[in-house]
């Protein structure tokens, strides 16, 4: 009794350390609808951009942002996209109004949570957000903002944490 106990156990431990982090829905939802049509894996499949190249966090804080018309135009004045889609930027640009960009990842108004403690560990931005290079639409597929998939993913990362880590705001 006490070989199959330490056999379970160990199995446990193995699939817990080895397992995946997050839990990923197969397959990927349908997602919300956005201002502009915008393939991620169009965009970086040529290996020329980074996330960090169009979503900023400004001051490591909790959200990362979307890249403001500027920043499109500045690759597509060079590498035109669909005639309607730059004159859709080129309004935005021109009237200083932001493209309404629908948010996939949200996280309820009480959890504190920030991007900058993650990308400071070397969190890759797949593990909580999935292949977004391989996606012509994101959609929430990840458990990631729920309670589930943070204390998933800090139990196979061996990182403490306790209730006022998420639920107080910390600066």
């Amino acid at each position: 009794m006490a070989a199959v106990l330490l056999v379970v156990l160990g199995v446990a431990l193995v699939s817990r350390a080895q397992g995946p982090v997050v839990e990923r829905r197969t397959p990927p939802p349908e997602g919300p609808s956005q201002p502009l049509p915008y393939s991620h894996r169009q965009h970086l499949e040529l290996g020329l951009l980074e996330c960090a190249d169009c979503h900023v966090n400004p001051d490591r804080g909790r959200l990362m942002t979307f890249p403001d018309t500027d920043t499109c135009l500045s690759c597509h004045e060079a590498m035109p996209a669909s005639a309607a889609t730059l004159k859709r930027l080129e309004s935005a640009r021109v009237s200083s109004t932001p493209l309404p960009w629908t948010r996939v990842y949200r996280l309820a108004d009480y959890v504190y949570w920030s991007h900058a403690t993650h990308i400071g560990a070397a969190i890759a931005c797949e593990t909580c957000h999935g292949p977004v290079a391989e996606r012509d639409v994101i959609a929430l597929e990840t458990n990631i903002t729920t309670k589930r998939g943070c204390v998933t993913c800090h139990e196979a990362r061996q990182v403490l944490s306790d209730c006022g880590d998420c639920h107080e705001p910390r600066q």
